[in-house]
């Protein structure tokens, strides 16, 4: 497989077909003429005999009929699914939308889903890619257009967007949408979200810093949708963990917006008074090695769930204010997991989520190996996607004439090996995902802790540190 592959089970969109028709009806025009003027064929050594050709009287030809349009019932079915059961997956992603790195991500979930469809290796998954533009609109005109072509799965879209834009209709026509956006809002009685949510991220560190005696915390988080959804999460997700969040400090877009917030969340004034009585009364030298050094911060770690170069400005000033990552642990999100952040000293010691390495590893070799290079992050969606539809594929009976979704494994408890490691669809649409936990060195990450390999391994979410092993990762 390399980077020209074409799937086997991907239809050939209207517009080729046309025009394969039309070369096939001129070269069987041109067969006809010759043989009206050539003599009979011998007959062959194996097979039936075929009899000479009749003279026929020209006639004109006609124009050229258009492209079939697929029912429900027919659909599109290349030459080699015919007289076979077939079960329609369509994949709805924004080829055509104005932003060039969207249609790059869609290109790279198309090639990630081909590639799924090769390893699942079931006949009888039929690829119906289909182009919503990046609107609402377009999500809507293609799911209708799948749903016509007798889609029983409709696999995306990636926008929130576009998700709901699918949604009524699916619903409507009882077809089970497994969406690749984070908007929590469009999950839900037949929409499934499998994306990667903050969610996710803030319950696999809360729990992993609470199997490390961390019960209170602080949150510097930016002034977006996605800072404030942190928020929500963290309080939400602490309280099962019996921690207290101390202190929330919000940071605007600019990098010199940062600058308050993180002095103020720093108890930087209070530290300051401190550090100066402490002086006044004969202290020198490090005063956290003091124990008459009376000021102490009221959290033992800080969520920062900032990412890129945004990141690299915030987390310096934490130090500048005094704030010691050697004693406060710094904890970050799934953002973190960004090879230029291995550079930036503030953040060594830090911890964050991430998928199964070895899995994901998996994937990137073998999707390099088919394409000539590197996935973009989201592809792996679009891989899982398909196959989770390829498990969901039942048949009627022992005659294996008939093929159908059975949406009600979707949400099967034991989930799903992916891309990035097990996965499960909870019962309201969202996914929960098995993360691996590691810490910032210098140059490196380290997993500190193993993503769990079963949703019954308990054991291994959260675990203390020092009880499961250190393995690099470059």
């Amino acid at each position: 497989m390399n980077g020209s592959m074409r799937a086997e089970n991907t239809v050939i969109p209207p517009a080729k077909r046309g025009f394969m028709r039309g070369v096939l009806a001129l070269f069987g025009a041109a067969l006809l003429a010759a043989c009206q003027s050539a003599a009979p064929p011998p007959s062959l050594p194996q097979g039936p005999v075929r009899p000479a050709p009749r003279p026929v009287t020209p006639v004109p030809e006609p124009e050229p009929a258009p492209p079939e349009q697929p029912t429900a019932d027919s659909g599109l079915v290349p030459p080699h699914m015919r007289d076979r059961p077939i079960v329609r997956a369509a994949l709805l992603l924004p080829f055509s939308a104005p932003s060039k790195a969207l249609q790059s991500e869609a290109q790279s979930m198309l090639n990630a889903a081909q590639m799924a469809l090769f390893e699942a290796g079931d006949a009888r998954l039929l690829l119906l890619p289909k182009d919503t533009g990046g609107t609402r609109a377009g999500a809507n005109e293609a799911a209708r257009a799948a749903i016509d072509e007798g889609a029983q799965i409709i696999l995306g879209p990636l926008l929130g967007r576009a998700v709901s834009g699918v949604s009524a209709q699916a619903r409507a026509a009882h077809v089970p949408v497994i969406a690749f956006s984070t908007d929590r809002t469009v999950a839900g009685n037949g929409i499934y979200l499998l994306s990667f949510l903050p969610e996710a991220d803030i319950k696999r560190m809360l729990s992993y810093a609470a199997a490390n005696e961390i019960s209170t915390l602080a949150l510097l988080r930016p002034d977006t949708a996605y800072g404030k959804r942190i928020e929500e999460a963290v309080f939400d997700i602490s309280a099962g963990f019996g921690q207290a969040i101390t202190d929330i400090a919000i940071y605007g877009n600019d990098v010199q917006d940062m600058t308050i917030p993180a002095r103020t969340i720093a108890h930087n004034d209070e530290y300051k008074r401190a550090l100066k009585a402490w002086e006044e009364a004969g202290g020198h030298g490090d005063p956290s090695l003091d124990p008459d050094f009376s000021f102490t911060l009221p959290y033992q770690a800080i969520i920062i769930p900032e990412s890129g170069v945004r990141l690299q400005s915030l987390a310096p000033l934490l130090p500048f204010y005094d704030v010691d990552p050697k004693i406060t642990r710094f904890i970050g999100t799934s953002l973190w997991n960004d090879e230029t952040l291995l550079r930036e000293p503030a953040l060594f010691g830090g911890w964050f989520p991430g998928p199964d390495q070895e899995k994901y590893g998996r994937f990137v070799a073998a999707y390099k190996a088919a394409f000539t290079t590197d996935p973009t992050r989201l592809a792996p969606l679009a891989h899982d996607a398909v196959m989770v539809a390829a498990r969901l594929i039942e048949s009627d009976g022992d005659t294996q004439n008939t093929a159908y979704i059975n949406a009600a494994k979707i949400d099967d408890p034991a989930g799903f090996d992916g891309a990035d490691g097990l996965f499960r669809f909870a019962p309201g649409g969202l996914v929960e995902r098995a993360l691996a936990v590691f810490e910032i060195k210098p140059g490196k990450r380290i997993e500190i802790d193993p993503a769990a390999q079963s949703f019954d391994d308990e054991d291994t979410i959260g675990a203390p540190v020092g009880m499961t092993g250190l393995r690099a990762v470059n």
